[in-house]
């Protein structure tokens, strides 16, 4: 189902002319796309007691498939119509639903646990499962407040070009790869808090060297940093710690629900700030939220098992 709508919504762009038509296809396109994310990250944990190594391994997979798609989308986006963008996506989408019906039997079978699954409710008042979503809401609503407007402040404020742009992308995906890599086992050998609070300082400390530094090709390259993997990484091998396998693929559903919910309250946030002053104000409003984030996790996440020696 995921497949077959980011193929459709692909398909249906050339035929739409209001932005809100394609705020509502895009919409809909994320809601259904975001629904495989618990999936396979749960498949990933499975099998494996390491769960962080098991989520890096997913996200690496996922990051090689992105940075292929932007460096592609940025060069077609760059030197030919907008109509290549969107025969390309719809290519990848009905191409995903013939991989995925091959695969079903073999690669995407889960094995029914004889643990008694707890439901979405009981995982909901654990206090553990509360804390971890709300401090990656607002990280999340951290990077998204800006990171969404970086085309706009790249190439209109800094005068940067739109192949930059794609080759940032590009780049910020295949960092994220290699440091999914390295960050999944780092997660079960220093343990799942301090990887988090990492990426929260990290987040805090690039924003405050973006806004006093204005050079196009070193904000850019700032941009290219793998921060991300460090707080996604380590937020889902904690939502792991915190269920059993029969309820994992509900709490990471959970998890991703609050992750989205963080990814779309910044865009929303900064767009008002950007409206009624400045971008360089969102820099400033995602450097708080990014301290903000880095505290309440320093002070109130907590880490289910002992860290795993891993040789």
């Amino acid at each position: 189902m995921s497949f077959l709508v980011q193929a459709l919504g692909f398909t249906l762009f050339p035929f739409l002319r209001a932005p809100a038509q394609f705020v509502f296809v895009v919409a809909l396109m994320g809601l259904f796309s975001s629904s495989f994310i618990p999936i396979f990250a749960a498949l990933a944990t499975e099998t494996s007691t390491q769960y962080g190594r098991a989520i890096g391994e997913f996200w690496t997979a996922a990051s090689l498939g992105y940075a292929s798609a932007t460096l592609i989308g940025g060069v077609l986006f760059q030197f030919f119509d907008p109509i290549y963008l969107y025969v390309l996506g719809a290519l990848y989408g009905y191409s995903g639903i013939l991989v995925v019906s091959f695969l079903t039997k073999q690669g995407l079978t889960v094995v029914k646990s004889i643990i008694r699954p707890e439901g979405y409710w009981v995982l909901l008042k654990q206090r553990n499962v509360l804390i971890l979503c709300g401090v990656s809401i607002l990280a999340l609503v951290s990077s998204s407040s800006f990171n969404s407007f970086f085309t706009i402040y790249l190439v209109d404020s800094l005068s940067g070009s739109r192949l930059m742009v794609g080759l940032a992308a590009t780049a910020t995906t295949a960092f994220g790869a290699i440091a999914f890599r390295i960050v999944g086992p780092l997660n079960d050998r220093i343990g799942r808090k301090p990887v988090f609070l990492l990426g929260a300082v990290g987040y805090a400390i690039y924003f405050a060297t973006i806004y006093f530094v204005t050079n196009t090709i070193l904000v850019t390259v700032l941009w290219t940093l793998p921060i991300y993997p460090l707080i996604q990484a380590s937020a889902a091998a904690l939502v792991s710690d915190y269920t059993s396998i029969a309820d994992r693929g509900k709490g990471l559903g959970i998890l991703e629900s609050a992750i989205s919910l963080g990814g779309g309250l910044g865009p929303l946030i900064g767009g008002v700030i950007a409206d009624a002053t400045q971008l360089q104000s969102v820099i400033l409003f995602a450097l708080a939220a990014a301290l903000g984030s880095a505290a309440l996790s320093q002070l109130f996440l907590k880490e289910r098992i002992q860290r795993q020696k891993i040789a």
